[in-house]
């Protein structure tokens, strides 16, 4: 199928929608995650959001690759049958009948077999830590690198005796395909599997397609693995589910035979009472997986990737003739499998009527259209959106990147559930709806619904976007080193009349991480007053501000502090300590060797308003060439 093909069967604007939902349960300063749906064969939805590289500000696009890592195991498994397909290797057979330079201590390795390999019942040592992730290729002999680890190595069981999670089998059965093909196993893959399906991204780190730029997470090197067998490709999300599409319909590569054999249960234990391990197929995780949150059907195959930098997941789901994958970087911070069931869940919900949900409910439209918003806190903005049968929280600071609250809150008819502890739900009283919390049995307000007042004034207008810094703080005082240096001024988006002060402080604090955004009307040109009636702790520590001038500058006394908008402060020109606290724009460097008095304090804050240098906390000032200086 090609690229055109693909987008203009899928629903873009659903894509979209589902995309913006699953951005609420991302952790701050994320990098990346990307998504594909296939359903009967056909791209349902894909995309990719945040960054291919983050530190350039490159955009990720579902055409970027991420390491699947373990993934790797199935299109290595799908390799070895297509040899046992053409009759060049059979399952039972002993693995040094294809790799004779293989050895170990134990004379029992002579008994593994490929099947063994592909089942984790080989009995091998586990992982061969060295070459397994680099930053670059060198040259090297990493098949005699890995045989020469076994060599001096011991089995930690005998063949077949139990399944254990083992890349050094997957690694052994790549050496089998390239001995066994005579060809390179990133040729053979290429040649026999990811072409023939259009899966021009899926490659090996030794010929990664340059159209299909790899993530990185943050600042790290781009992740390099050797072990391509056990964890080494590569792909877009979009072509993992042409991969996993083989398993649901009749094609050229794999056999009928081989997709039986390979989602048959084989892994083995000595417990009765374990069920993970021998639900292993060959080279699945489970050829039998299931979720208590949905109807998922029998037969689901599923197989999971961790690596240095990404986690990953591709599940291939019969009853439904679907295949989900997904990959995140780790700074995402999300549970991979859930955020793609939920995926496949609304698709079915919205396009085929079919609730898969089995402790959940789906969320009438009424009760979406009537709950969903923005809600506000004495100190924070909070997003609540709802998809299916589940409900996502997000606090959206003005000036720091929006994280999760609360994320898949199911629905029972009534309320959200978080978990045994803690359900949500809502309320309408005095003319205003409420977002309420019951935990450990005890019911109480949390926030109330914004909406929108009168139409903001020129004068009020004309402060928005201003920046405010604190003018007269006191060497003892702490707050201001953390919450309070200064704001900034800005409309709440999307109603009118509604205005924030996005206070600063030090980033990282843990008092308000996502910062104090402290929202209020106007009460007459020059005051403000705080309008939250939230019972409870759901309006405490409400502001006022009242803004005023002396002279050519523009004051604001809230929050008990005295501040001054920051394009009238005076410019620093290597001014000393006075009797009373002084706070300077910066304009150039400021080396940071001013001496402190005894009993006195500088601070240093950068564009932003936050704490960058505070003599209270630390012994040295870094210096600053743009900012504000505080002499305190």
């Amino acid at each position: 199928m090609n690229k055109n093909k693909e987008w203009k069967v899928m629903d873009c604007e659903w894509s979209k929608r589902t995309s913006d939902f699953l951005s609420m349960t991302l952790a701050k300063d994320y990098t990346s995650v990307s998504y594909a749906l296939q359903i009967n064969g056909e791209l349902a939805a894909a995309d990719a959001l945040g960054w291919q590289d983050q530190p350039g500000k490159i955009a990720a696009t579902p055409q970027c690759t991420y390491n699947v890592a373990s993934v790797s195991k199935i299109y290595c498994t799908a390799a070895v049958m297509i040899l046992v397909q053409r009759g060049l290797v059979e399952l039972d057979a002993p693995v040094v009948q294809y790799v004779p330079d293989f050895k170990m201590l134990d004379e029992d390795y002579k008994k593994i077999t490929v099947r063994h390999l592909l089942n984790h019942a080989s009995g091998l040592p586990g992982t061969q830590w060295k070459g397994f992730s680099v930053t670059a290729l060198t040259e090297r002999d990493y098949y005699q690198e890995v045989l020469d680890y076994l060599a001096i190595s011991h089995l930690k069981a005998k063949p077949g005796e139990y399944s254990v999670y083992c890349n050094d089998g997957f690694t052994l059965a790549e050496i089998v395909v390239a001995r066994v093909s005579g060809q390179r196993y990133s040729e053979f893959l290429r040649e026999n599997i990811t072409d023939p399906i259009g899966a021009g991204s899926t490659r090996t780190i030794e010929n990664r397609n340059p159209e299909n730029p790899l993530v990185h997470e943050k600042k790290k090197p781009a992740e390099l693995l050797l072990v391509e067998g056990a964890g080494g490709l590569t792909t877009s999300m979009i072509d993992l589910c042409k991969f996993g599409q083989l398993f649901l319909t009749e094609n050229p590569v794999l056999s009928e035979a081989s997709k039986r054999e390979m989602a048959k249960k084989q892994g083995v234990s000595f417990l009765p009472q374990d069920q993970k391990s021998p639900a292993y197929g060959l080279g699945w995780d489970t050829v039998d997986f299931r979720d208590p949150d949905f109807d998922l059907g029998e037969g689901v195959l599923r197989k999971g990737g961790n690596s240095f930098q990404f986690t990953s997941q591709l599940l291939v789901i019969p009853k439904y003739n679907a295949v989900l994958a997904i990959s995140e970087t780790h700074d995402c911070k999300i549970d991979v499998t859930q955020a793609a069931l939920h995926i496949l869940a609304q698709w079915l919900l919205d396009k085929q009527g079919i609730s898969i949900y089995r402790r959940s409910q789906a969320i009438p439209q009424a009760v979406s259209e009537t709950c969903c918003g923005t809600y506000l806190m004495p100190s924070a903005i909070v997003k609540i959106a709802m998809q299916g049968a589940t409900a996502h929280f997000q606090e959206t600071p003005l000036k720091a990147q929006a994280y999760p609250w609360e994320t898949y809150l199911r629905y029972d008819g009534s309320r959200w559930i978080a978990n045994e502890k803690v359900n949500y739900f809502f309320a309408e009283a005095q003319g205003d709806q409420y977002l309420m919390s019951e935990m450990n049995g005890q019911t109480y307000p949390v926030a109330m619904k914004a909406k929108s007042f009168k139409p903001l004034s020129d004068v009020w207008n004309q402060r928005l976007n201003q920046r405010y810094v604190v003018v007269n703080p006191s060497p003892e005082d702490l707050v201001i080193g953390e919450i309070m240096t200064g704001f900034s001024l800005q409309a709440l988006p999307g109603f009118e009349g509604i205005m924030v002060a996005s206070f600063s402080g030090r980033q990282g604090s843990d008092v308000y991480s996502g910062g104090f955004d402290g929202s209020f009307i106007p009460a007459d040109e020059n005051h403000g007053r705080g309008f939250l009636r939230t019972p409870c702790n759901g309006s405490r520590d409400l502001i006022d501000p009242y803004f005023f001038t002396q002279g050519e500058a523009e004051l604001c006394e809230v929050a008990s502090y005295r501040y001054q908008r920051t394009d009238t402060l005076p410019v620093y020109e290597g001014q000393g300590f006075a009797e009373q606290p002084q706070t300077f724009r910066l304009e150039q460097r400021f080396d940071g060797t001013l001496s402190v008095p005894e009993g006195r304090r500088l601070m240093v804050l950068d564009e932003d308003l936050n704490v960058v240098g505070d003599t209270l906390s630390e012994d040295q000032i870094q210096s600053a060439t743009s900012g504000y200086l505080l002499l305190i």
